[in-house]
């Protein structure tokens, strides 16, 4: 018997490890439920495949097969196997027109407790020994995913990646940080970092460091505070330019030979905060080959969540990835995705910043209603004041973001968008 939630295992027709399902062609309904309700595969009614010049394929049968979980991991320390495995594949190099999504169920013996520590991983093979199937930890993608701790399920993005073939399971994830072994200044964090952390939206920093720190209290950079709400919000992510040519941004790294943004690894933007040897180290890390720097900050100039900065020099564009943010540039952000209402009456903002915060004159015009509009949303909080028997709190405008509280303002922004 496979993994089933208890809804679905006793009164369900058993599943058979091997067991497959062939689809002609997308249903225009938008979605297909298979191998008695575990697996549930959505995306936009009237939906088809198409090659990579997004015409359409001719072969658009799609095929999904159960198999029976033997073992397999990511990183055997780290993720734990908890639902069946599914391979789902179509003809190389055809993809679903518009992304759909996966609702996988897991093992319902999983504490609700933890729940918010699955996610839907993908890898491109697996291990098979006879009829024995074991996931192969090799070339994976943590998908991330929302839970329904009440249906067992894990939903995630889904597209095919161009391989034809593709297997899908979904894996708890359970390691122990130091920053949270005692009460530290960045302990507070751990119900948002745990989270993030397991759905691949946030890692260890820097890569390959061996003292079992997640570096949290360094500040957040650009590039980092863009990636981790593109995956959080699951937003598509913008092809890779082929050349310098169609980069959008003009930024340039490197010392002796010049290193384009388009080519380069996060070593190459900052060697010290992402570690020198991201692309070496072992485990999964979030930049690779098929999702490069130059990706995340062009998916975010291209939907408003961070713009770039005019080079008075050369008149280019350049989106400075190693830049530290700042506590009110940060609430910019949050305001915008979070689609919240600003008010334009100065006066009134003013008001509401200095019943809260001692250093309200220190918040750029430019930033304070949108301070405002998030202190009101509790997306973002104060600081202790500074100032002798105040019972108001601090903002600290100019501050850098850490990447522990980054961190925590993008928990609480997916969880207000239900997103997580």
């Amino acid at each position: 018997m496979l993994f089933a939630p208890a809804a679905f295992g006793a009164a369900s027709t058993p599943i058979v490890s091997g067991i497959s399902y062939t689809l002609s062609a997308l249903p225009t309904s938008g979605k297909v439920t298979l191998f008695n309700k575990l697996l549930e595969f959505s995306y936009p009614k009237n939906n088809t495949l198409v090659d990579g010049n997004k015409q359409t394929a001719t072969d658009q049968s799609v095929y999904f097969t159960a198999f029976l979980p033997e073992g397999g991991s990511p990183d055997y320390q780290k993720y734990v196997l908890v639902s069946n495995i599914y391979q789902i594949s179509a003809a190389a190099g055809v993809y679903l027109l518009e992304p759909g999504k996966l609702a996988v169920s897991y093992d319902s013996n999983v504490s609700p407790a933890v729940a918010n520590q699955l996610s839907v991983w993908y890898s491109p093979s697996i291990t098979t020994a006879g009829s024995v199937y074991k996931w192969n930890g090799t070339n994976n993608i943590n998908l991330g995913g929302i839970t329904d701790s009440k249906k067992y399920t894990v939903t995630a993005p889904f597209q095919f990646e161009g391989s034809g073939n593709g297997y899908y399971a979904v894996f708890l994830a359970q390691q122990a940080f130091t920053e949270f072994d005692t009460q530290t200044d960045v302990s507070w964090s751990y119900p948002c970092v745990m989270p993030l952390w397991a759905k691949g939206y946030v890692e260890p920093l820097p890569a390959g460091a061996t003292t079992g720190s997640f570096g949290l209290t360094s500040n957040v950079n650009r590039l980092e505070f863009a990636t981790m709400i593109i995956k959080g919000l699951q937003l598509v992510l913008k092809a890779k330019p082929a050349n310098e040519t169609e980069q959008v941004f003009a930024d340039t790294f490197g010392v002796g030979s010049t290193v384009y943004f388009y080519q380069a690894t996060p070593a190459d933007i900052d060697s010290t905060y992402f570690g020198a040897g991201y692309s070496t180290a072992s485990g999964y890390k979030i930049y690779d080959s098929i999702h490069m720097p130059v990706q995340y900050a062009e998916t975010a100039a291209r939907n408003g969540i961070i713009v770039g900065y005019r080079n008075a020099t050369t008149g280019y564009l350049e989106f400075k990835p190693a830049n530290s943010l700042t506590r009110q540039e940060a609430a910019v952000i949050l305001a915008r995705l979070s689609n919240l209402k600003l008010s334009d009456d100065g006066d009134q903002v003013k008001a509401g910043l200095e019943a809260v915060f001692d250093d309200a004159a220190l918040i750029a015009p430019w930033a304070a209603p949108s301070v405002l509009a998030v202190q009101k949303a509790q997306l973002i909080a104060g600081k202790p004041t500074t100032v002798p028997d105040s019972t108001k709190l601090m903002f600290d405008p100019t501050g850098n973001l850490t990447r522990a509280e980054a961190i925590t303002l993008n928990y609480r922004l997916l969880k207000k968008l239900k997103k997580i």
